[in-house]
């Protein structure tokens, strides 16, 4: 196997490689190339909590999907019946490693300054309590806020509703707003959730549901917690 320094190096070349195609040096990368990145960030990342990366069979197919959607891979679409431009919605039990997963994801752009795979997280639960300590109007500049820019909400159906004259699940105005500047600005929302599609619709209505079909691909991650 190679070392983390050769396949830096090799990025580097491939940067090299393709000097015009943007004009914001944004980079692109293969699948497998992503693959070995990932799989470098993973070991370092989960070392640094005393824990051990492991491919197995509940998580192999999945990390196969996700390094194919962010790259940019056509076979995602293909081989997986998914659309590039959607975002994606990871579902699965506690622990399975949803969020961890994406973390890594973003320390990969970030380490190898890969554009295209980059977004912000943000944890639902967060987004309510900076909305709750608003006051006024401020309160509506929180949920403007949210609804654009390249995101991923960890955890939805975690945060609790929030206070505004009353209760208000703000993630529902949250998400028909973004679900608008998808159709109008191909803007990407990410969505991590250990609710499942049924829990989704009875606690967002269907208006959202209906839209959260069309704006992501959805996808599972099985397997018992590995926080143990």
């Amino acid at each position: 196997m190679k070392s983390s320094s050769e396949i830096i190096h090799e990025f580097e070349l491939l940067k090299l490689k393709t000097p015009n195609e943007s004009k914001s040096r944004e980079s692109k990368i293969s699948t497998p190339h992503l693959k070995k990145l990932f799989y470098i960030e993973a070991k370092r990342y989960f070392r640094n909590i005393n824990r051990e990366f492991q491919v197995d069979i509940d998580n192999k197919r999945f990390l196969d999907i996700i390094c194919k959607y962010f790259s940019n891979d056509l076979e995602f679409e293909k081989s997986y019946n998914g659309e590039l431009r959607k975002g994606l919605l990871i579902t699965g039990p506690h622990g399975t490693g949803k969020t961890s997963l994406l973390e890594i994801m973003q320390i990969v752009s970030k380490i190898y300054q890969i554009k295209q795979i980059w977004y912000s997280i943000k944890p639902t639960i967060e987004i309510v309590g900076e909305f709750n300590r608003s006051e006024g109007s401020t309160k509506d500049n929180v949920i403007r806020y949210y609804s654009s820019g390249k995101y991923l909400f960890d955890d939805l159906g975690a945060e609790k509703d929030a206070s505004n004259y009353g209760k208000e699940n703000i993630f529902i105005r949250i998400l028909e707003l973004r679900y608008n500047n998808f159709k109008s600005k191909n803007i990407t929302t990410h969505l991590t959730t250990n609710l499942t599609l049924k829990e989704i619709q009875t606690r967002y209505g269907n208006r959202v549901y209906d839209r959260i079909l069309e704006m992501f691909n959805i996808l599972e991650l099985k397997g018992n917690s590995r926080r143990f």
